[in-house]
């Protein structure tokens, strides 16, 4: 596969308007300035001069039909869990509905530190990527077709014949670790299933960089026994690596759960100049 000759589509779902919303889709526009930032969101979040937004609503026909046949097997509330599947049915329909073979794929709780149109050069022979092989936070899509793979996956899931024992059987497993059915299930399976078209991003790469999978994991980086010990250089993130000593540039950081209390005062800390404005 080659790169788009246009430039890289960095998109965003997201239903509210969450106060760090603003500060992960400016970072990834700062990062990215050729790229047009597309959040899918609702008309709550309809207010970023710099973002290209699109109601979701308008692509939500078949993940409408999924909360018809939803089971949840989880013990996050269903509401969130079910979204993480929807969003899934949501992206490839506005894929379609545009024409669009190629995109980024950014959770709203990431904070993105890279030109994606430099990057994807990285990934280019493959049709998507993720992060610990389960993690969309910051996927790189080159081919349309893998997004309707994932919502056929996934499609199946819920409503073949023997969907409940499937369901019970997953549910089974993962709450052994706390865990549920979630559409990290799916994007494993996918994985799996596609090693040769499916690219790891994880790990410490030739040139010193990381993908974060989870602010809140060390994965081998300094951990103050909360988050991930990060520190800015001329407006990038850097953390030490245990094991060579080295300090090490993040990609993107990634700040899961109650961890999104940080994101502002990161932002600040990596862009001090643009965050007056974005905070106004």
């Amino acid at each position: 596969m080659r790169p788009s000759p246009e430039p890289l589509p960095i998109v965003f779902i997201h239903r509210g308007n969450s106060a760090y919303l603003p500060f992960t889709l400016a970072q990834a526009k700062l990062a990215s300035l050729a790229s047009p930032v597309v959040l899918l969101g609702d008309r709550t979040n309809d207010q970023f001069p710099f973002v290209t937004h699109a109601d979701m609503a308008g692509f939500a026909g078949q993940a409408a039909e999924l909360a018809k046949v939803y089971k949840h097997r989880s013990p996050n509330g269903a509401p969130y869990e079910l979204f993480c599947f929807q969003r899934w049915f949501i992206l490839r329909d506005f894929m379609r509905a545009n024409a669009l073979e190629r995109i980024v794929h950014v959770d709203s709780d990431v904070l993105l530190y890279v030109d994606v149109n430099v990057e994807q050069r990285l990934w280019r022979d493959y049709d998507l990527t993720l992060v610990r092989g389960v993690c969309a936070g910051n996927m790189f899509v080159n081919r349309r077709g893998a997004i309707e793979e994932l919502c056929d996956w996934i499609w199946n899931l819920y409503t073949s014949a023997d969907s409940d024992a499937k369901l019970d059987a997953i549910y089974a497993w993962r709450s052994k670790t706390g865990e549920g059915v979630s559409d990290m299930v799916a994007l494993k399976a996918i994985y799996d299933a596609n090693r040769s078209r499916v690219a790891e991003m994880t790990g410490v790469r030739e040139d010193d960089s990381y993908w974060d999978a989870n602010i809140h994991l060390a994965e081998g980086f300094e951990h103050d026994g909360t988050i991930k010990r990060v520190r800015y250089h001329d407006r990038v993130p850097y953390a030490r690596h245990l094991a060579s000593a080295r300090d090490v540039r993040f990609k993107a950081l990634h700040f899961q759960g109650v961890a999104k209390r940080h994101i502002e005062p990161h932002f600040r800390q990596g862009c001090p100049a643009a965050s007056t404005a974005v905070a106004a």
